[in-house]
């Protein structure tokens, strides 16, 4: 501090002030030891002339610049006449750790020379003082900030520009980058002194992002967060990426011990139990959200433009906040998926395609090849064939289970193998997956049609979707009304399936357990088992997303064949059904259309190949057992929960 700007002497001058303390001290032990007492700091309007010594008879008289410390109370001046006991040497940093204590240390010194120890001295007793009366940090720093007067002197030398007004510019984002830091941690921790902010300030190893704003290098469009907007205005802003989940992000975020939750208590929160704490705690930060999003689209002094994404599949939906900034219908546009985006790694993504492809011209590969070089020259990741997947080592090449181990397989399970075997061992095996709106939609149409199965009337289903549909969490307002309209629309495409349909219902959500061989299993759970009117079981799979498999891919569908397999094997046989008849999808979604569409799978029977049902089986339950899971592109990798680590995807990364 003494070197820095408040202090604004250099190491010449410290030498120098160390030289003086040391001096001093020296005489007041000398003085001390012959029995006179020596006063340091007195403040009283005319100190005795007995009580002095003779340098600081000669020093001169406070000026207006320099006032006189005032007197306080009878305490601090008895204080303040204590002589400088001969407690023995001090190191000459003792000496001037106790002067910026103690700005008395200086009384004996020259003015030139302890000018600078006496501001950070004062500076230092702000602090003091502010935190004795239990300010929070953000508070302290401000009284020693305003204290300090550094800010008209900073702010007019930024102004002045050139290197020094460069550099102003530079220290007063350093403390605006303290402030903010200070805020959250006030936020973050609203009872705890500058003592702990100042541990957690010094335990800092990774420096964050900063949040200061930077001055801006002449005309250009400026890039920030909201935290960094404000204050600041300009004729047109864009609040990109408004989606569900970043605003609000309403991810619970502070320390490790939870120490958030122990002040939510101790403050008397009416709510008990961990998960009313945290929806306390989320509620709060759901407004302190709102306020964040408002600052943002207040910045716009003409215009003002929100963008979001969003599409059927609802894993990306605009945010909640759309709708309080704009009620009503919002405009959209379609978007262009094959149009490559302007980034490094698609461009890296790009030349690996092509260098990789033996279908494209050999000139065009080598060119490729050329570029990919001059990217790993520069260290462009990916770049390097050594970081590509197929050249690096396996971390572990033994198998996901061992051949003496029983394998058991789900229908779906099947399906998904076989669409994309690396997204089903990091979903299923791992549980890399995660439930999402559709799927929590599925469940709830699931459960009216076992309802309606029973016969139960159209008001008993609809109060059933009611007490259902309050217990889940669709975000914004909006979108929970459009998720209930199409959830009311399936369930009136079921009913009106549900009556003309032929068959018999035997069993509705029916679980299953069929022997394939000594290591394969068959375990999982059919929405419903009709009998057709040749005695036979028809397996219905009730289907509630947007897309379908097409006409000709029903004779071999995996899910829908496992299906029958299962009841060759005797899945039903309690039922009496023991041949299969087929089995069939029932879509509901927006694939079905107005009504509801029901796409069958003929008898394994009646197939030219009534085997490959059981092959299939065979096959997945070996790859599922192996130590080789590879990934393939196919239409479900846009909702795929595992992209991050597919080596066949732009954003993917490996996995170590």
């Amino acid at each position: 501090m003494l070197t820095g700007p408040v202090g604004a002497t250099d190491m010449i001058g410290v030498r120098r002030l160390r030289r003086a303390l040391r001096v001093a001290e020296n005489e007041a032990l000398a003085a001390a030891a012959q029995g006179d007492p020596v006063i340091v700091g007195d403040p009283s309007p005319e100190p005795a002339r007995s009580a002095t010594t003779e340098k600081e008879s000669a020093r001169p008289a406070p000026t207006e610049e320099e006032p006189a410390q005032p007197a306080t109370t009878e305490a601090d001046d008895e204080e303040a006449r204590q002589p400088m006991l001969p407690f023995g040497m001090r190191s000459s940093d003792e000496m001037l750790i106790a002067a910026l204590r103690d700005e008395r240390e200086l009384a004996l010194l020259e003015p030139h020379v302890a000018a600078p120890a006496e501001r950070v001295a004062k500076l230092l007793k702000v602090a003091r003082e502010a935190a004795r009366k239990s300010q929070t940090a953000e508070e302290v720093l401000w009284d020693v900030w305003q204290a300090s007067g550094l800010s008209d002197r900073w702010t007019s030398t930024s102004l002045a520009g050139g290197p020094r007004g460069a550099q102003a510019d530079r220290d007063l984002d350093g403390v605006v980058s303290l402030f903010d830091y200070a805020a959250k941690f006030v936020d973050r921790l609203p009872k705890a002194g500058i003592e702990v902010f100042l541990d957690d300030l010094v335990a800092q190893e990774i420096p964050a992002t900063s949040l200061a704003a930077q001055a801006p290098d002449g005309e250009a469009v400026r890039i920030l967060t909201a935290h960094r907007s404000k204050g600041l205005e300009w004729d047109v802003v864009v609040v990109a990426g408004v989606q569900e989940g970043v605003w609000p992000d309403l991810r619970l975020r502070g320390s490790l011990l939870g120490t958030e939750t122990l002040v939510e208590v101790s403050d008397g929160s009416p709510l008990d139990g961990t998960d009313a704490v945290k929806a306390a705690l989320g509620s709060k930060m759901l407004s302190e959200e709102r306020r964040l999003f408002y600052v943002a689209a207040t910045r716009a002094r003409r215009k003002l433009v929100v963008t979001a994404v969003g599409g059927e599949d609802a894993e990306e939906r605009p945010s909640r906040f759309l709708s309080e900034l704009m009620p009503g219908e919002l405009e959209t546009a379609t978007v262009d998926d094959r149009a490559r985006w302007l980034s490094m790694p698609a461009l890296v993504a790009d030349l690996r395609a092509t260098v990789c492809d033996p279908s494209r011209p050999e000139p065009l590969r080598r060119a490729a090849a050329r570029h990919l070089a001059r990217l790993a020259e520069a260290n462009i990741p990916g770049a390097d064939p050594k970081t590509w997947y197929a050249l690096t080592e396996l971390s572990d090449d033994r198998p996901l289970a061992w051949p003496d181990d029983i394998v058991s397989i789900s229908p779906s399970a099947v399906e998904n193998f076989t669409k994309c075997s690396l997204r089903w061992v990091l979903e299923t095996a791992v549980g890399a997956g995660s439930a999402s709106v559709s799927q929590s939609l599925g469940t709830i149409i699931h459960a009216i049609a076992v309802l309606a199965a029973e016969d139960n009337p159209v008001d008993a289903l609809n109060s059933r979707l009611d007490d259902i549909w309050h217990e889940l969490d669709f975000g914004g307002l909006w979108f929970n009304r459009k998720q209930r309209h199409v959830a009311e629309q399936m369930v009136e495409r079921f009913l009106r399936w549900h009556a003309e349909n032929p068959r018999e219902l035997i069993a509705p959500e029916e679980a299953f357990t069929a022997v394939v061989s000594e290591n394969v299993i068959i375990k999982g759970r059919v929405d419903r088992v009709e009998r057709d009117g040749e005695g036979r079981a028809v397996i219905i799979d009730i289907k509630t997303g947007s897309s379908k498999p097409k006409d000709d891919e029903l004779n071999r569908h995996p899910q829908l064949g496992v299906y029958q397999l299962a009841t060759l094997l005797g899945a039903f046989k309690r039922h009496g059904l023991v041949e299969p008849g087929g089995a069939a999808l029932v879509q509901l979604g927006k694939a079905a259309g107005k009504d509801a569409k029901e796409q069958r799978q003929g008898a394994l029977s009646d197939d030219a190949e009534p085997g490959w049902a059981e092959d299939l089986v065979t096959t997945v339950a070996a790859g599922m057992s192996s130590q080789l899971f590879v990934a393939k592109v196919n239409d479900g990798c846009r909702t795929c929960a595992a992209k991050i680590s597919c080596p066949v995807n732009d954003s993917g990364g490996q996995v170590c």
